[in-house]
């Protein structure tokens, strides 16, 4: 599917592709050139064969990490852990949404309601983390997280 970007944020891992800190770049996962850009929103304005023409319109955002699809990771659901993954504007050189547009499969896209501004929606994303995050940590009610540190996203500027 094609999708128009209407909002892109900038994070930490896109800082660090422009100052060259990347660890991608030093494995070899990424290289320059990059469009990056994996925090977006946008609209769902071309479809392929085979794929329901009742997305076309919809307002999407997608998970970055598309797996392969066939190796026991993908299958099991944890396709953010798959070797041969791509992430959408950070690695293997899927472009991002700073290009304005980007083609992403069907199976990586989630419709967001209209109602819900542009800002907030391009940090669908970051949000993700931590849901999967709490979720790999399989925690039931009334127990609690202790989470050390900021990571990249509470970390910038230097």
């Amino acid at each position: 599917m094609v999708v128009d970007v209407e909002r892109v944020g900038v994070c930490g891992t896109d800082i660090e592709f422009f100052t060259g800190d990347m660890s991608y770049l030093k494995t070899g996962d990424a290289r320059y050139p990059i469009c990056i850009g994996h925090e977006w929103v946008g609209f769902v304005s071309a479809v392929g064969a085979g794929v329901d023409p009742g997305w076309i319109g919809r307002r999407v955002v997608a998970d970055t990490m598309l797996g392969c699809g066939r190796c026991p990771r993908c299958i099991g659901g944890r396709q953010h852990l798959c070797a041969d993954r791509y992430e959408i504007g950070v690695r293997g050189g899927w472009p991002g949404a700073l290009a304005g547009q980007l083609a992403v499969p069907e199976r990586a896209l989630v419709s967001v309601p209209d109602s819900l501004d542009p800002t907030t929606a391009a940090l669908i994303e970051p949000g993700a983390n931590w849901l999967r995050a709490v979720q790999g940590a399989a925690l039931t009610p009334g127990q609690r997280l202790l989470v050390i540190g900021t990571g990249s996203i509470g970390r910038w500027p230097r």
